[in-house]
């Protein structure tokens, strides 16, 4: 108990900026959750989840590494100033060129083919997740990281207002109420980028170097591209498919278990994105330090244990139709499988910091194809198979992960 306390009076920066995290996260968690209570449209609620789900797995793809590379690039960069100012230039200039391929494939999509209103929905979500995850970066190198909080807050909070506001006054429901917020914030920061690039900075834009950042940023990012690739694709297996390979109500149930472990995904990046800069300043290359290693696993344990007992609570006693063995199996290897994949992907940082990602696409190909042999040999129905693949693929992993780490000579400090 002295410890936890102590914990908790030396980190109270840490604990502050995870507090106003945890509002964000939690509007984004609740969102679909509020949609499913207030409207009770299970197709409505697993489309929605299918949204999230793509989007995670095609980010990795659009994004060049350029987030992932950022840190790497400032830890060795001689000016910080201009390699923050630079890096904004490039991305700027990368969300330009993707607005615009969102917005022709929307419009050959609507005129071209019968139309899908779920791609605008797609699209905006895509830009809105790949900014926020380059702001999540630049703010927290500039040691000003609630600043990428707030943006996702205010977009989150217009889009819980317009469900309150449209099922209080009985009116019908539409995907848009969920999505306005990223919506909105997509089309202005295309038209900040528009503006920056064309009239503002226009002038002394060196783009050789810029073109120099996304080489550098593909030639460092590769492997993590395609590890977590690999690595969302099988943790979003289950709900890509669900329209199509499993009922409404098995669909809802891996997407109402997966959501709720959100709180533990949610805690390791909140509690990772704080102590980043610390792990990739370290002066020893080689240690992983008790303290960050402590701090994170003892918060992470909590955050699982919440997780668990809301989900329990939820499909029990407010959702108890469905089979009890069956949902048995899919909380407990869903919650099994998100705190593994998080301590996993904590250990994976220490290879991005001495620039060796190519461990963790030996790592994501090792978890791929354990998910595929395990899948393939199960009998059951396609959710059993999923569930149960997801938690011994990852596990398999992370005992490989530890492994190398081992042969790497890293060590407790």
């Amino acid at each position: 108990m002295e410890k936890l306390i102590t914990l908790f009076k030396n980190n109270k920066t840490l604990f502050r900026f995870m507090a106003l995290s945890y509002l964000d996260k939690a509007i984004i968690f609740l969102l679909p959750l509020l949609v499913f209570q207030f409207f009770k449209d299970q197709l409505v609620y697993v489309s929605i989840e299918y949204i999230y789900s793509i989007t995670t797995v095609i980010i990795p793809l659009i994004d060049l590494g350029l987030s992932g590379y950022f840190f790497y690039a400032y830890r060795n960069s001689k000016n910080h100033n201009e390699t923050l100012k630079t890096f904004v230039k490039s991305f700027q200039r990368l969300y330009l060129l993707l607005s615009i391929i969102g917005l022709g494939f929307i419009a050959v999509n609507y005129y071209s083919f019968e139309y899908q209103p779920l791609i605008v929905f797609i699209v905006s979500r895509l830009l809105f997740v790949l900014a926020t995850v380059f702001f999540a970066s630049y703010y927290r190198l500039t040691n000003r990281p609630e600043k990428a909080v707030y943006i996702t807050l205010f977009s989150n909070v217009l889009s819980l207002s317009f469900i309150f506001a449209y099922f209080f006054s009985g009116l019908e429901f539409s995907l848009w109420l969920i999505f306005i917020g990223q919506i909105l914030f997509a089309i202005f920061y295309l038209f900040k980028c528009i503006i920056d690039i064309f009239f503002r900075d226009s002038e002394g834009v060196k783009y050789i170097e810029i073109k120099g950042i996304f080489v550098n940023a593909l030639l460092f990012s590769w492997p993590s591209i395609i590890q977590v690739f690999i690595m969302m694709y099988i943790a979003n297996y289950g709900k890509l498919n669900a329209l199509n390979s499993m009922s409404l109500d098995e669909g809802t149930l891996l997407s109402l278990t997966q959501r709720s472990s959100m709180l533990i995904q949610l805690t390791h990046a909140s509690i990772l994105a704080f102590l980043i800069k610390e792990i990739y300043v370290a002066k020893d290359i080689l240690s992983i330090q008790k303290g960050i290693l402590f701090k994170y696993l003892i918060i992470l344990i909590m955050a699982t244990l919440g997780a668990l007992t809301l989900i329990l609570g939820y499909v029990f006693y407010v959702k108890s139709d469905f089979d009890i063995n069956r949902t048995v199996l899919v909380i407990f290897c869903i919650i099994s499988y998100t705190f593994l994949w998080c301590i996993s992907a904590f250990f994976e940082v220490y290879y991005g910091r001495e620039n060796k990602n190519k461990f963790k696409l030996y790592l994501a190909i090792i978890n791929g194809m354990s998910f595929i042999l395990i899948f393939n040999i199960i009998d059951g129905g396609f959710l059993e198979k999923t569930v149960i693949a997801m938690p011994i693929s990852v596990l398999v992993s992370l005992l490989c992960s530890l492994l190398i780490l081992k042969k790497r000579n890293y060590y407790l400090q």
